[in-house]
C-alpha cells in the first residue's frame, strides 16, 4: 500500500509540474475537503449499494491491502483483473480520508463497473464545492496519492454523495461494453492494450514498472504487466509519454477522460478533469485540436492507442501556447536548464527563429541558454552543462533503438551537443530517480553522439543507433564553452526538435550488427557472403568480440566479417550492399563511419564502393589493404553522387586463411569529411593533419613562390586555435600560419596540394579554417587574407585562378568553407595565407581538407571570386595595362617606386595596389586603360556589383578616372575580341573634395548578358589614381560614391 502512495504521490507532482492548472484545481478541491467520517459513511453507504459486499471500516480494508504486494501496483490496477481485489479496493475508496488511499486504486478494479461511469461524474466534481470536500484525502500527506484515490471510483462516488445525481452518470457505464462483458474487471478493457495482463500481478510487486513511462513506448520489450501499464497510459495519454509519465504529463491526463474504461486512470488525473468534459470526443485530444488551426502544417494524426509506433516516442515540444518537455526531464545535478520555448521568444529566450515541427514562430522545441554561468556553491555541482534525460527506457534488444532528432547551434558562447547513453538500476522507480541522480557524476555514459560545429541558425538532422542491455535513459547534454573563455559573455544558444525513438530500421543503413545486418544485403555477384560472429574461433585471425564491447568490456554484442577459411581462395570477393540512397545534395554530401578490424597474416583488402545504380558502375572512394593490428580503429569517408547509389563494402581475401576482416557500428551523418585513416584516402587530397601533411607541400626556396611556410601543430602548442577541429581536443593537429619576429605586411604562405586527376564533372573542395583577431588596430582589420587558388598548365603556362577568398578577422570559432574546383586535366589546388600589417596581431590555421564530387556553391557566401577580384598583394591577377607608352602606364606599388604617404588598403603595408601618375604639364593629357580578363555571362542575366576603392592624389582637378565595359568575343581574332566600350562610370579630381590621398569606397552595376571585359581608364597631365581591392560581387547595385556619374548604362535601384 505505502508504495502506492508513493507512485501516485509522484504521479501527481508530475501533473503539477506540466500543468499549473490542473494542480491549482487539485487543491481547490482538496482544500475544502475535511476529513469527515459522515462522508466516510456516505461512500461506504453508496459502495454498498454498489457493491453486494458492504464495506466496513475504509482504514480496515486498506490494511489487508497495505501488506498485499499488488498494492504498490495500485496505480496499475488496470494490470490486475481486479476481481480478487475487489472487496479490498470497494474499502480502500473510502481510504481517500486515510493516508492508506493508495489501496483504493485496487478497489477500483471490482467496483471499476460501477465506477467507471462515475468517472465521467468526475468532472461533475469540479461544478459543486462539495465534491472538493469530498477528496478528504488531500489533508492527508500523501494527497499526491489522493489524486489517485479520486481515480477510484468511490470518490469519484463521493462527489456524487452530495449530488446523487452522479449515480445516474452509472448508466454511462453500459457505455463501456467491455465491462459488461467482465463486470469484475474493469481493467479488462486495458488488456487489449496490454495483452500481458496475466503477468500483472508480478508488476504489482515491482514497483518500479509503474515507474518506467518508457517502458510503455517499448511494449514488446516489456513484461506482461509493464506492457498492460503502459498500454493503459497510452490510451489515456499521448503515446510518446510512458505509463509512469504518462499521468504526470498534461498530455496523459486528458487522455484518461478519452477512456472511461479506467476508472483508476482518469481518477487519478482529476486536476484535468475539466478536460473530462472532452471525453465525450475521444478522439479529439488537447494539442491536436489546435494543431489542425496551425495552416503551416497539417494535423498530426492521432496516435492510436496500445500501439507503439515511432511517433508514439515522438516529443515536438507543443505549439503556442501550449509548450512543453513532454516527459523529458531537466537533472537536478546542474543550475543550467533546458526551457521549452518557440521562434516568437527567439530574440528573448534564445533559439531558432522558427520550428522544425510547423517551420513556423509558433511551434515548439527545447533550448539552453549557453551564456548563463551557474553560481557557485560550497558542495554545489562541478557540472556546467544542461541535461535533459529521457524517461527511463527497457533494454533496446539486440535490433537496436535509433534515435532521431534535429538540433541547431549558434552564438559564441556554444561549445558542443552530446547525446549520452545512461544505466539505471533495474530496482529503481521513477520517485527514486532524483534521489540516485544526486550523486550522478557522469563516469557511467556513454557518449553516442556528438555535434561541435555552429548551424548559424539552420536546423540539422541527428541520428544514431545503439543497444544496450539494462534499462536506462538518454540524455542530451548542452554544453557551453568555459566560464573562463571571453566568448562566455555572448549570446549563444543550443536547440533540439523532434525527439523520438524509433525502430534501428528507420535510421537507414546504421547497424551494429547484433540483430541482423539491418537494411543491408548480400551481393548476388560476389564469391560468398559477410556473416555475423560474436568473436573469431581462430586467435590468430579475427576480433575477439565486438568493437563496442571491445572498448568497454562490455559482454554483449556482434559484428560482420569475412571469414577466409576453406574453402575461401586468395582473391575471393564478399560484398555488402547497402540500400538505395538518393542522389547527393552538391553542398550536403554525407560522412559515413565504420569501425574495422584486420588482424591476420593474410588479411587481403577493404573496400567501400559506390555503386551507380543507374549506370551499374562501381567507384572504389575507400581502400586499405594488409594486416593493422588486433585492434579496432574507426574509418570514413565522404558520400556524394549526383545521381542515385548503394554504398558496397567489398571484402577480398588475401594470400592465405589467415585474413578475418570485420565490420562494425556503421553510422551515416550529413556534412563532408576527410578520409580517414589518410593511407585509406589516396592521394585524393583528404587531410586531417593528424598524422602528416597527406602529401600537401609548402614550396621550396627556389620556387620563389613565398616567403613563409605553412607549419604543422598541436592545438596544446598555440594560444588559438586552442583545439583542432578533427577530434576537438588540445592533442589534436591542424596546420597553422607562423608570424616570426621579422616580418612585413604581404608576407605570404603557399600550401599545394599533390595532382590531382581532372574530369568533365566538377569537384568540390571543403575545408575549415580559422582566422580571429583578438584586437583590431585603429587603423582597421589587418590580419591578412585567406586565398583557395585553382593552378593548372595551360598552353605551355601555369595559371592560377582564384575560386575562395576571406580577409582579416572572422572569428573565435572554426569555420566552415567550400568551393567548386574543375578543370578537365590533372590540376593542383594551393592555399595561401597572407599576414596583414606587421602591426597586426591574430591567428589562422586550416584543418580537415575533404574533396569530393558535386558543383557545390561558394560557402561562405562572401567568400565568392571571380576572374576579375584582385587585391595586387602579390601581382596585377590577370588585369593587364593596355598604355603602350613606357613613361605612363598602370603599374603596382613597390618599396623603390610609389605614392608618397599611401600605404596599402587591404593590410595597411607600404605596397600591395595598382596606381599610375602623370606629371607632364608641357603634354595633353595621358589616357592609361588597365583591362580585366574575359569575364562570362550569366546564365539568367543576372547583372554583378564590381566594387574597388580608390584615390586620388596630385594637383590637377582635371584628373580623371573611368570604367567602361565592351562585349567580349571569344571565338575572334586577338584584336577583334573586343567591342565597343560603354562608359558606366566616371568620377573628376575635382569633384573628390581633397587632394590629400585617401583610400575612397566606388561600385557600380555591370550587365552580364554577354562575355565582356571591364577597363579602368585614368587620365591626366599632372596627377593619378590609386586602385586597391577589386571584387564583384553577384546582384545589382547602386552607382557610389555619389559624385561619380554613369554615361553609358543605367545604374541599378537598390
Amino acid at each position: 500500500m505505502r508504495a502506492d502512495v508513493t507512485v501516485l504521490l509522484v504521479t501527481l507532482v508530475g501533473v503539477a509540474s506540466a500543468n499549473p492548472k490542473p494542480l491549482s484545481a487539485l487543491h481547490k478541491r482538496e482544500a475544502p475537503a475535511p476529513h469527515s467520517p459522515a462522508a466516510l459513511e456516505d461512500q461506504v453507504l453508496v459502495r454498498e449499494k454498489r457493491q453486494e459486499e458492504p464495506a466496513t471500516n475504509p482504514d480496515e480494508a486498506a490494511a489487508p491491502d497495505a501488506p498485499a504486494p499488488p498494492d504498490p501496483a495500485a496505480p496499475a490496477e488496470p494490470l490486475v483483473p481486479g476481481e480478487t481485489l475487489a472487496p479490498e479496493e470497494t474499502v480502500n475508496p473510502e481510504d481517500p480520508a486515510v493516508p492508506e488511499e493508495p489501496t483504493a486504486p485496487e478497489e477500483p478494479a471490482v467496483p471499476a463497473d460501477p465506477t467507471v461511469p462515475e468517472e465521467p461524474a468526475v468532472p461533475d466534481e469540479p461544478p459543486p464545492p462539495e465534491q472538493p470536500a469530498v477528496p478528504a484525502n488531500p489533508t492527508t500527506p500523501e494527497e499526491p496519492a489522493v489524486p489517485d484515490e479520486p481515480i477510484v471510483p468511490d470518490e469519484s462516488i463521493v462527489p456524487e454523495q452530495p449530488a446523487v445525481p452522479s449515480e445516474p452518470i452509472v448508466p454511462e457505464q453500459p457505455a463501456v461494453p467491455s465491462e459488461p462483458n467482465v463486470p469484475e474487471q474493469p481493467a479488462v478493457p486495458e488488456d487489449p492494450a496490454a495483452p500481458a495482463e496475466p503477468s500483472a500481478p508480478e508488476k504489482p510487486v515491482t514497483p518500479d514498472e509503474p515507474v518506467i513511462p518508457d517502458t510503455s513506448l517499448v511494449p514488446d520489450e516489456t513484461t506482461g504487466p509493464e506492457a498492460q501499464a503502459p498500454a493503459e497510459d497510452r490510451q489515456q495519454p499521448e503515446a510518446p509519454p510512458s505509463p509512469a509519465p504518462g499521468p504526470p504529463e498534461d498530455p496523459a491526463v486528458p487522455e484518461q477522460p478519452i477512456t472511461p474504461k479506467e476508472p483508476a486512470e482518469p481518477a487519478a488525473k482529476e486536476p484535468q478533469e475539466p478536460q473530462t468534459p472532452e471525453e465525450p470526443a475521444r478522439p479529439t485530444r488537447p494539442r491536436p485540436p489546435a494543431r489542425p488551426q496551425r495552416p503551416s502544417r497539417p494535423e498530426r494524426p492521432s496516435r492510436p492507442q496500445g500501439e507503439q509506433t515511432a511517433e508514439a516516442d515522438l516529443c515536438d515540444f507543443g505549439s503556442s501556447p501550449d509548450v512543453s518537455l513532454c516527459d523529458w526531464s531537466n537533472l537536478n545535478v546542474t543550475q543550467l536548464q533546458w526551457q521549452p520555448s518557440q521562434g516568437q521568444s527567439a530574440f528573448w529566450l534564445g533559439g531558432p527563429q522558427e520550428d522544425v515541427s510547423y517551420g513556423d514562430d509558433l511551434g515548439g522545441y527545447a533550448v539552453f541558454e549557453t551564456s548563463q554561468v551557474p553560481q557557485k556553491t560550497i558542495g554545489g555541482s562541478n557540472f556546467e552543462s544542461a541535461m535533459l534525460m529521457s524517461a527511463i527506457r527497457p533494454t533496446t534488444g539486440p535490433k537496436g533503438m535509433c534515435v532521431k532528432f534535429w538540433y541547431s547551434i549558434g552564438g559564441l558562447s556554444p561549445d558542443r551537443l552530446r547525446v549520452l547513453l545512461h544505466p539505471m538500476p533495474e530496482d529503481m522507480g521513477k520517485d527514486d530517480m532524483d534521489e540516485m541522480m544526486m550523486g550522478y557524476d557522469g563516469s557511467d555514459d556513454v557518449v553516442l553522439w556528438e555535434a561541435r560545429d555552429m548551424t548559424l541558425g539552420d536546423w540539422k538532422e541527428g541520428q544514431v543507433v545503439y543497444t544496450f542491455d539494462q534499462r536506462h535513459s538518454v540524455i542530451f547534454e548542452g554544453i557551453p564553452v568555459d566560464s573562463n573563455d571571453l566568448s562566455r559573455r555572448f549570446r549563444g544558444f543550443i536547440a533540439i526538435d523532434e525527439l523520438s525513438f524509433a525502430d534501428s530500421s528507420e535510421c537507414g543503413a546504421f547497424c551494429t550488427f547484433e540483430g541482423g545486418i539491418c537494411g543491408w544485403t548480400q551481393d548476388s555477384k560476389d564469391d560468398f557472403e559477410w556473416t555475423q560472429s560474436r568473436g573469431s574461433l581462430n586467435p590468430s585471425t579475427g576480433p575477439p568480440r565486438d568493437r563496442s564491447s571491445f572498448a568497454n568490456n562490455g559482454m554483449m554484442g556482434g559484428y560482420a566479417f569475412i571469414d577466409s577459411s576453406y574453402p575461401r581462395r586468395p582473391g575471393d570477393k564478399a560484398r555488402l550492399m547497402s540500400q538505395e540512397f538518393q542522389g547527393t545534395n552538391p553542398d550536403s554530401p554525407l560522412c559515413m563511419r565504420f569501425w574495422t578490424h584486420m588482424f591476420g597474416n593474410g588479411i587481403g583488402s577493404l573496400r567501400v564502393i559506390l555503386f551507380d545504380v543507374n549506370t551499374d558502375e562501381d567507384k572504389v572512394i575507400w581502400q586499405i589493404s594488409g594486416e593493422a593490428g588486433n585492434a579496432w580503429y574507426q574509418g570514413q569517408v565522404p558520400i556524394a553522387s549526383p545521381t542515385p547509389f548503394k554504398i558496397v563494402f567489398e571484402g577480398v581475401v588475401g594470400a592465405n586463411n589467415l585474413g578475418d576482416i570485420a565490420i562494425d557500428d556503421i553510422s551515416i551523418i550529413q556534412g563532408a569529411c576527410p578520409s580517414a585513416p589518410q593511407v585509406a584516402a589516396g592521394n585524393n587530397g583528404d587531410c586531417t593533419f593528424e598524422v602528416d601533411e597527406c602529401g600537401w607541400t609548402n614550396p621550396g626556396p627556389r620556387e620563389r613562390a613565398d616567403e613563409i611556410d605553412w607549419v604543422r601543430t598541436v592545438a596544446a602548442d598555440n594560444r588559438a586555435p586552442s583545439r583542432d577541429h578533427t577530434i576537438g581536443t588540445a592533442q589534436g593537429f591542424y596546420m597553422t600560419l607562423p608570424r616570426g619576429s621579422v616580418q612585413r605586411g604581404g608576407d605570404r604562405a603557399w600550401f599545394v596540394s599533390t595532382p590531382i586527376k581532372g574530369s568533365a564533372d566538377p569537384m568540390c573542395i571543403a575545408f575549415w579554417y580559422f582566422m580571429y583577431e583578438p584586437f583590431i588596430d585603429p587603423s582597421g582589420p589587418s590580419l591578412g587574407s585567406l586565398m583557395v587558388y585553382l593552378s593548372y598548365e595551360k598552353d605551355g603556362t601555369l595559371s592560377l585562378e582564384p575560386v575562395w577568398t576571406l580577409k582579416n578577422h572572422q572569428g573565435p570559432n572554426w569555420m566552415y568553407g567550400q568551393a567548386r574546383v574543375q578543370y578537365d586535366e590533372d590540376f593542383l589546388v594551393a592555399f595561401e595565407g597572407t599576414w596583414g600589417s606587421s602591426r597586426g596581431n591574430g591567428f589562422m590555421a586550416l584543418d580537415d581538407i575533404t574533396l569530393f564530387t558535386g558543383d557545390c556553391s561558394t560557402m561562405p557566401e562572401k567568400a565568392m571570386t571571380s576572374k576579375a577580384d584582385c587585391d595586387f598583394q602579390r601581382n596585377a591577377c590577370q588585369w593587364k595595362n593596355s598604355t603602350t607608352d613606357s613613361d605612363f602606364r598602370w603599374t603596382t606599388a613597390s618599396i623603390s617606386r610609389r605614392p608618397a604617404n599611401l600605404p596599402d588598403h587591404t593590410f595597411g603595408g607600404p605596397i600591395g595596389y595598382a596606381y599610375f601618375d602623370v606629371f607632364n604639364q608641357a603634354a595633353r593629357p595621358q589616357s592609361l586603360t588597365f583591362t580585366s580578363p574575359p569575364m562570362d555571362k550569366s546564365a539568367d542575366g543576372t547583372p554583378i556589383c564590381l566594387t574597388f576603392w580608390y584615390a586620388y592624389f596630385g594637383a590637377s582637378e582635371s584628373t580623371k578616372l573611368k570604367i567602361s565595359r565592351e562585349a567580349y568575343d571569344k571565338n575572334a581574332e586577338e584584336e577583334e575580341e573586343g567591342g565597343d566600350a560603354q562608359e558606366i562610370w566616371s568620377l573628376e579630381a575635382a569633384n573628390i573634395g581633397t587632394q590629400r590621398p585617401e583610400w575612397q569606397f566606388g561600385q557600380v552595376q555591370v550587365n552580364t548578358d554577354t562575355d565582356f571585359r571591364v577597363s579602368i581608364i585614368g587620365m591626366a597631365s599632372n596627377g593619378g589614381f590609386a586602385i586597391d581591392d577589386i571584387k564583384t560581387y553577384g546582384g545589382g547595385c547602386k552607382l557610389r560614391p555619389e559624385e561619380a556619374v554613369a554615361n553609358g548604362e543605367e545604374t541599378a535601384t537598390e
